[in-house]
């Protein structure tokens, strides 16, 4: 116990210089920031420029600072040749520049997950220190070379089955003081184009990936830092569970966001909808692209056209409707989207009526600009506009979408062939309803990609201080609505915000029930883009696997693709992995489960009654007093209301089967399994879907179900 509490001590020499010097430069950046707030702010816009510049990256580099408190050493490396290194969030060194704690992203500090038994790398020693606060609480050694020299003595084992058997909270942790040698692989790995990382449940393919961003962001800040990182999660909940995460790791400028929340939508309009497996897969099938495309064609314009007639200055201008026609399917002819078709069909058909005009009786020859005020005159002409609206109307997503929830298209006519009347009938029976759900938004990102942004409203060539000019000034004065917003806001739907940026790495989680439509929403963020891609396709909830594999498949392209997998089950004991592969065999009987590292000796309660809803609380109460944290309660959607009635404590969270993905608790209870298999489009589907919800739990499982346990057999 002495030398413990010997070597604590001296450990904790170490965290207290470490949080000195991490004191001086937040002290330091916080001045740097106030000096680059309170600047002049006056001169030319360059220098205006360099002094925002200035001002962000020091508020960058305090709010790095900040995050860096909490557990800044967590590791110690003792090598054979060198010094000693301490291993933490951030690298810090003293005035004259000696390494007081090297950052983890660091390759100096690559050893400290990398080594083992059978390769050390010239670690002797590898040390977890373990803080609660300011505090050093505990350290354990892992000797790796038992025959070299070590400053101090050996203390603690198993460090590692420690940190990963540590209870939960409402939030990920990181696991930056436990990454094991397979997982660093995948951290550091290069990123020449598209990471694939598999692994079944508990093997931290979540934590890779978000240590993964972290390590990128430090070896490449400045490329990654100016276009951006992306990480998408399944749903809001899995965000809010993953997002302390990156800001733990000094990361704190990259973009979290859901499948549904990743659109820019209009506002007033969430994607709080939601949709039942069937109703999802259909709505994510791939062929959803083509019945998108015959609706724009549906509403493209009317086929009956007439001679367009106008009249300008007592002259009477025709354009034939065999010109009207001819124009409208060359244009129709290009790859152009919707709306940037429609300026291009004006655009012909302003030629078409110029020279109409230049041809009129006793026409004075044209001076410069005549052509151009023409087209400004005819562009805002009422009835040229009326015309063109007939033959290709500017359309919106909301509105498009709107036609198709309202039955106002036909969806007999653009489904057909496409889907069988069962699909049918399940996308009507989804639409009526006033909410969108991610599935829907996914198809408000294709309408936005195949129709283009609409096209801003003429100018009254002949009124340039109208009531709108004026108003017009004034916004861009005062910052009110412009004449263009208020028009887009009355007269059309309000559109989508054009928000494809490009960035320079996406982190895809739980890839496997990323639909086909929402992989190409994916894409349309991702042109020359990096990606890092963490799933299991054993825990899929979608019916046809391969049709999810080819629609990643696509987005990749020609990209470089490296994969890496996970086989080591750090979450669940053996007794619950042993349970979850009895399920596991049932889906693939040549699959194999990541092999699982603790045992705990708490086999799985499996409880057959009559209504499992009517055991909840007992349930609830028995995981509760049996683990000190968070007690997690997977039910099949059919179950969600009365259940959520019935829990109250703020320890335990009621999740339905897809809200879990990705999460884990201390203790975990899974309702009326055989109903989660009944409510997937196919057994192999909900199979895969009860998979995930028996591998959540890290200590105590528990099962109610209408069935006796040899059920899963």
């Amino acid at each position: 116990m002495a030398e413990l509490e010997h070597e604590i001590a001296r450990e904790q020499d170490v965290v207290d210089r470490a949080l000195a010097r991490l004191e001086v430069l937040r002290a330091e950046a916080i001045v740097r920031e106030r000096a680059s707030l309170h600047g002049t702010g006056t001169g030319t816009p360059q220098a205006i420029f360099e002094r925002d510049v200035h001002a962000l990256a020091a508020a960058a580099r305090r709010v790095d600072l900040d995050a860096a408190g909490e557990g800044l050493v967590f590791g110690r490396l003792d090598v054979l040749e060198g010094p000693v290194l301490h291993i933490g969030r951030l690298g810090l060194r003293t005035e004259d520049q000696e390494p007081i704690v090297v950052d983890w992203r660091a390759p100096a500090a690559a050893p400290f997950y990398r080594a083992t038994a059978a390769d050390p790398l010239g670690v002797v020693r590898r040390r977890t220190i373990t803080c609660r606060g300011p505090r050093v609480v505990g350290v354990e050694d892992e000797l790796l070379d038992p025959a070299a020299d070590l400053d101090g003595t050996v203390v603690g084992d198993g460090a590692f089955l420690a940190a990963v058997s540590r209870e939960r909270g409402p939030q990920m942790r990181d696991i930056v003081a436990t990454i094991q040698r397979e997982q660093d692989l995948a951290v550091r790995a290069p990123d020449d184009g598209a990471l694939v990382v598999t692994g079944g449940p508990g093997t931290g393919k979540t934590a890779v990936a978000l240590h993964r961003v972290a390590y990128l962001m430090y070896a490449k800040r400045d490329w990654y830092g100016r276009r951006g990182v992306l990480v998408v999660g399944p749903s809001p909940v899995f965000v809010d569970y993953i997002g302390a995460v990156l800001p733990s790791l000094g990361e704190t400028s990259v973009r979290l966001s859901d499948l549904g929340g990743l659109p820019a939508l209009p506002r007033g309009l969430t994607p709080d909808g939601d949709d039942d497996p069937a109703t999802i897969a259909v709505k994510g099938s791939v062929r959803m692209v083509q019945l998108l495309k015959r609706t724009i064609r549906h509403l493209g314009g009317v086929q009956r056209l007439r001679d367009m007639e106008l009249v300008r200055w007592g002259h009477t201008i025709t354009v034939p409707v065999e010109e009207l026609l001819r124009r409208r399917t060359q244009v129709g002819r290009s790859p152009r989207s919707h709306n940037a078709g429609r300026t291009a069909y004006v655009a012909a058909l302003v030629e078409v009526a110029w020279r109409s005009w230049e041809r009129r009786p006793n026409a004075a020859p044209p001076e410069p600009g005549d052509r151009e005020d023409f087209g400004r005159w005819l562009r805002s002409d009422p009835e040229f506009v009326r015309e063109v609206d007939k033959a290709w109307p500017v359309l919106e997503p909301v509105q498009v979408i709107g036609l198709l929830r309202s039955g106002s298209v036909p969806l007999a006519k653009v489904a057909g062939g496409l889907y069988s009347s069962d699909e049918q009938r399940v996308l009507a029976r989804s639409w009526p309803s006033t909410s969108y759900s991610a599935a829907d938004t996914a198809l408000l990102d294709e309408l936005a990609a195949l129709l283009g942004p609409p096209p801003e409203p003429e100018p009254d060539p002949d009124d340039a201080w109208s009531e709108e000019a004026e108003l017009e000034a004034l916004a861009q004065e005062h910052g009110v609505t412009t004449f263009a917003d208020r028009n887009r806001g009355s007269s059309r739907v309000p559109a989508l915000e054009a928000d494809y940026r490009t960035y320079a790495h996406v982190v895809v989680d739980e890839a496997q029930d990323v639909t086909p439509m929402q992989w190409r929403m994916l894409g349309r963020r991702a042109r020359g883009a990096t990606w890092t891609i963490v799933g299991d396709w054993a825990q899929s909830a979608w019916p046809d696997v391969e049709e999810v594999r080819r629609g990643m498949d696509e987005v990749l392209g020609k990209s470089r693709v490296r994969s890496a997998e996970l086989s080591t089950n750090y979450r669940t004991s053996t007794e619950i992995a042993d349970l979850a592969a009895r399920v596991l065999h049932r889906i693939d009987p040549a699959a194999v489960a990541p092999d699982a590292v603790r045992t705990t000796g708490i086999e799985p309660v499996w409880t057959a009654v009559a209504d499992p809803v009517a055991h909840v609380q007992e349930e609830v109460a028995a995981l509760l007093a049996a683990v000190s944290g968070t007690v997690g309660v997977v039910v099949p959607r059919a179950l969600r209301v009365p259940v959520r009635a019935l829990v109250s404590d703020p320890r335990v969270a009621v999740v339905d089967t897809w809200q879990v993905k990705g999460l884990e608790y201390d203790g975990c209870l899974v309702m009326s399994p055989e109903t989660i298999v009944s409510e997937a489009l196919t057994e192999k589907a909900g199979l895969r879907t009860l998979y995930v919800a028996l591998t959540r739990a890290t200590q105590q499982l528990r099962v109610l179900s209408t069935h006796a346990e040899s059920w899963l057999d």
